[in-house]
């Protein structure tokens, strides 16, 4: 087994001899053997145990026996203990994400502190095999079917190409104690029922169930990659900057085969699910200005694209503006403000700048979303509009109307940022001071 590790090492590239490694050791037959196999390599690291404090005094009896395991292989090690229950209920997450939360971020500070450059876990092909089942039974996609990897970021699994049965035999062979965690027995945990009940069923199927699933793997991850490669292909196609956020032409989309799993795969970056991605296919004929919404980003189905933009973190708020004032940012836009002599301005048409008859303001003035059933008169012209029908006629985008601001005056829209003024505030003759509005856009 020393062998087929220190071969598994060095065809996974795992990591090179000059790096530090630290090993997480629980105290259990998969770590302790992987311990031992470290030390029987010659390959130097560290340990680190976690004491979660979830099984009373056999936690603690853990603790001691990993301490006494270090002290025999004449390795350093690295105990914290937690109080992982409390964690839980603080943060309102099961007591086995608690723990894993709690284990990385302590992961984590030791390699920064003390200077390590991966974390070797047991992990080993049963676990892989578990992962996959998992996985399936709970829903996933292709990625969900590959399995456990052998290195992840920081992380290293050197045992991934043995069998728990493999590690047993080399445990009792070399006569190495552990300890029993009689959690693990239980089937309450759905790794557990996976383990004990669902892969002995299998395994009458199929007895050599372990080696099927490596060919499987080496299968699933060969078209994954291949998988990949077509959805970065279609993404480069497909996927267009917008400046701040991003547009997907609808018929390019329509266009490509197996489009909705090519949706997927562009989407889920920005937090949209396939549930989300499903019902936004479906109505994609249909009529546009459904928004889809996930925890960072907005997807507005417009008639041609489907636009992605962040949220705005002032979308529902407002700014109020005095006659001090010079500069605000609210949503995705900054304006600045200038009082002026009529003199001394020379106009221009420009839609992001705005001269208005100072002495009719009424401050402060206020910077707002706009809202249904707000009007004004568009300049130019001498009755009343909606800002939506303004929009509609504008052909403002259904994902930038969401982001469109008005400048308020007392009870009278002044400007609709960035496109018209209204009429009533424009420069005349009898104009003696200009408020010079500017409208910059934030990417």
């Amino acid at each position: 087994m020393l062998e087929q590790l220190l071969n598994y090492i060095d065809k996974q590239k795992l990591w090179q001899p000059e790096e530090k490694v630290l090993a997480g050791v629980s105290g259990g037959i998969d770590s302790v053997v992987l311990a031992h196999l470290l030390h029987e390599a010659g390959i130097p690291f560290a340990i680190a145990h976690c004491n979660f404090r979830l099984r009373g005094s056999d936690s603690d009896g853990d603790e001691v026996f990993v301490k006494n395991l270090a002290k025999q292989l004449g390795v350093e090690i690295f105990v914290r203990r937690f109080d992982t229950r409390k964690f839980a209920e603080k943060h309102g997450i099961s007591i086995q994400m608690a723990a894993r939360e709690l284990r990385k971020e302590w992961f984590g500070s030791l390699m920064k502190n003390e200077g390590f450059d991966a974390i070797a876990t047991a992990h080993h092909l049963n676990d892989s095999l578990e992962t996959v089942l998992f996985n399936l039974a709970k829903g996933t996609g292709i990625a969900g079917l590959k399995g456990i990897p052998p290195r992840q970021g920081n992380y290293i699994r050197p045992l991934m190409f043995a069998t728990r049965q493999m590690i047993e035999k080399y445990a009792n062979s070399h006569g190495i104690a552990w300890r029993e965690d009689r959690s693990n027995e239980t089937v309450k945990y759905h790794r557990n029922l996976i383990r004990h009940e669902v892969i002995p069923v299998l395994k009458k199927i199929n007895p050599a169930l372990e080696s099927t699933f490596v060919h499987s793997m080496e299968k699933i991850i060969a078209a994954s990659s291949v998988f990949n490669e077509v959805v970065h292909e279609k993404k480069a196609i497909l996927l267009e900057s917008t400046g701040r956020g991003y547009r997907i032409n609808k018929n390019k989309l329509l266009e490509s085969h197996e489009f909705q799993i090519i949706l997927y795969e562009i989407l889920k970056p920005f937090g949209f699910n396939y549930s989300q991605t499903f019902n936004l296919v479906s109505a994609l004929r249909s009529q546009p200005g459904k928004v889809f919404e996930s925890q960072e980003y907005l997807l507005t189905l417009d008639r041609e694209y489907l636009f992605i933009d962040p949220k705005s973190e002032n979308k529902n708020g407002q700014k109020s503006i005095e006659e001090r004032t010079r500069e605000v940012t609210a949503g995705r836009i900054k304006l600045t403000f200038e009082k002026l002599n009529r003199k001394d301005v020379k106009l221009n048409a420009d839609s992001n700048t705005a001269f208005l008859d100072y002495d009719k303001l009424e401050f402060p003035l206020v910077l707002r979303p706009w809202k249904k059933g707000d009007f004004f008169i568009p300049l130019g012209m001498k009755g009343k509009k909606k800002v939506s029908d303004f929009m509609i006629d504008e052909k403002i985008p259904l994902n930038l109307k969401n982001q469109v601001m008005v400048l308020q005056s007392g009870k009278n829209l002044v400007w609709i940022a960035g496109y018209r003024i209204d009429d009533r505030y424009k420069i005349t003759d009898k104009t003696r001071r200009i408020y010079k509005v500017r409208n910059f856009l934030l990417t």
